[in-house]
């Protein structure tokens, strides 16, 4: 059964609970909240998989990282590299990491935007629900930080429809409301 994820961590007061077994997609123009969340868990020991157009070293050094597992979507070779047109490659990867941390992990999937650009919609589509589908039985969370602007309307309501939406700014707010309690005493 899927519990709320991170518990020792969110408030009754948050707009949202974040739980395992689910796909998220955090709506808004910045993934910042999102890789904020992740290091948040990974400080607790939660294990953490962050995949993202941003360079590795860049990612860990700018939101602490340095716990977490990053791997590169990028058309260049290496380890932890993945190219943006091999989505059934990556997929296989997130779940084999999903898989390796069965007592629950999170997982940020940063670049959908461009993994479309190359691929078109519909396969972006197809790997998302895919993922979705994986995940919904296991204690894993994946956020996927989307631009709703980079996608048709129609193509973003799709991308929405079978997975958690969470605002940006709320998953903002939530953890700058954390960070002011962490800091008074609190949580």
């Amino acid at each position: 059964m899927p519990q709320a994820y991170g518990e020792r961590d969110w408030e009754a007061e948050a707009p949202f609970r974040i739980e395992e077994g689910v796909c998220y997609v955090v709506r808004g123009k910045s993934a910042d909240s999102t890789y904020r969340l992740a290091a948040r868990q990974a400080e607790q020991g939660v294990p953490a998989l962050c995949v993202s157009r941003t360079y590795p070293d860049r990612l860990r050094a700018r939101y602490r990282l340095a716990s977490a597992a990053v791997w590169w979507i990028t058309e260049s070779p290496g380890e932890g590299h993945f190219d943006p047109t091999a989505v059934g490659t990556l997929s296989n990867a997130i779940e084999e990491y999903i898989e390796r941390h069965s007592d629950g992990c999170l997982v940020v999937l940063d670049g959908i935007e461009f993994i479309s650009i190359r691929i078109g919609f519909t396969k972006t589509l197809l790997f998302i629900e895919r993922l979705n589908e994986f995940v919904m039985p296991r204690r894993a969370t994946v956020l996927v930080p989307v631009d709703p602007d980079c996608f048709d309307p129609k193509e973003f309501a799709q991308l929405d429809r079978f997975t958690g939406g969470i605002a940006e700014e709320d998953l903002r707010d939530a953890l700058d409301t954390l960070e002011v309690d962490r800091n008074l005493g609190g949580a």
